[in-house]
């Protein structure tokens, strides 16, 4: 690495992050780069700064935050605890309160708790599988089958005997049964247990990311007057151009399309429903009314007073869970809980009394739950333990 003070680097780095940067650090950045110890730094750092900046603020907070971030990590480094500790919690975590949650997390490595020495091995995972349910009424796991013997050998051409590992299923160049007939659509179902993610190829090259806790039922094949699905749940489809209408079903709405990219969120026990558009365009059928919505615009329907409403959005951060990364915005403790406990798979109980008035932002990844409780933590205020499987949330005393 350069001899160049940390902080000096830590100063060009944010620079380059915030594109504030100018041209002679932009060059400066470029030559440094280039070490392979450097770009594995820079890694580590960009997780930090991405996390440091989930939460809108003013450029004044912002110019704060940043001499107190830089501050930190200053701090932290003299304890060679910056790349063990500081990264490791904020890799997949939410800043809510950027300043506390500094502060905060600073404090809790001096002070040691007995809580960050949990084992959250000791944490029980949801043990339900994927489950696909074929139009005979027979139910198999597509992430343990094998192909000679499997009633999907039909669907995943695959060597032999071998076992089948992938977390897609392909209707795309299905192998189709000489007694398949156009008229005649054969139905097949999946289920997406929490803690899971799952990626379905429908016959027509549409690709359907769904979402923990979902359901997805459609043809094994489109016929060639319609391309009808039915969701409960959340997921992602791009969906391939086609002049036969594209139609997902929910509880409560059908949204149309062509051929776009787009998110359907609609579990039947939940309060709202939404859509979210990435492209193209999307008609959205509910109460005997239609509305359009654009690229980067997301169609709520709240289902309790029965309204719907138009609001712009990002749509490309609010659909990162199809990559592995959940990002959460102006969301309730308890709904944020919900929210992860489905992501992860694990029970969590909130005894604590975070206002149902205060709103969250954060992103998590799909791998480290352990982070993302620790870091969760910190920035409301609370504190946790593990009982009996379960992660129970508590004031903090």
């Amino acid at each position: 690495m350069y001899k160049e003070s940390k902080k000096s680097i830590d100063s060009l780095l944010s620079g380059i992050l915030s594109g504030k940067a100018g041209s002679s650090e932009v060059e400066q950045f470029a030559e440094w780069i280039k070490d392979s110890q450097n770009e594995r730094y820079f890694e580590d750092y960009k997780q930090i700064w991405h996390t440091l900046n989930s939460a809108p603020a003013g450029e004044q907070m912002r110019d704060r935050s940043l001499e107190s971030f830089l501050n930190y990590i200053d701090s932290s480094r003299r304890r060679q605890r910056f790349r063990r500790r500081a990264l490791y919690w904020a890799s997949s975590a939410a800043t809510l309160i950027i300043m506390a949650g500094l502060y905060m997390l600073l404090w809790v490595y001096e002070s040691g708790g007995d809580h960050n020495k949990l084992a959250f091995s000791k944490l029980r995972y949801n043990t339900d599988t994927i489950k696909v349910e074929l139009s005979d009424g027979s139910v198999v796991n597509p992430l343990r089958v094998k192909t000679s013997t499997s009633l999907l050998s039909d669907l995943i051409p695959n060597e032999k005997g071998k076992e089948q590992e992938s977390r897609e299923l392909n209707y795309l160049n299905r192998i189709k049964s000489k007694t398949d007939s156009s008229d005649t659509l054969k139905y097949n179902a999946v289920t997406i247990p929490p803690g899971e993610r799952f990626v379905v190829v429908l016959s027509d090259g549409t690709k359907v990311y769904l979402h923990s806790g979902s359901y997805l039922r459609y043809p094994v094949s489109f016929g060639s007057t319609s391309r009808d699905v039915t969701l409960d749940g959340r997921a992602y489809f791009d969906v391939s151009k086609s002049k036969v209408p594209f139609i997902v079903t929910t509880e409560d709405m059908k949204v149309e399309v062509l051929g776009t990219s787009f998110d359907v969120e609609a579990k039947k026990s939940a309060l709202k429903s939404s859509v979210i558009l990435i492209n193209g365009s999307v008609k959205v059928h509910i109460q005997g009314i239609s509305r359009i919505i654009n690229p980067d615009e997301m169609f709520s329907f709240n289902r309790e007073i029965r309204q719907g409403s138009v609001t712009t959005v990002d749509s490309k951060a609010m659909t990162q869970w199809k990559d592995g990364i959940l990002a959460l915005r102006e969301i309730s403790f308890n709904d944020m809980l919900e929210c992860l406990s489905n992501w992860y798979g694990v029970d969590i109980v909130n005894r604590s009394s975070v206002s149902e008035g205060e709103r969250f932002y954060g992103k998590f990844d799909r791998e480290n739950i352990e982070a993302a409780i620790k870091t969760v933590a910190l920035n409301a205020k609370v504190r946790y333990r593990i009982e009996k499987g379960r992660l129970i949330i508590v004031d903090y005393k």
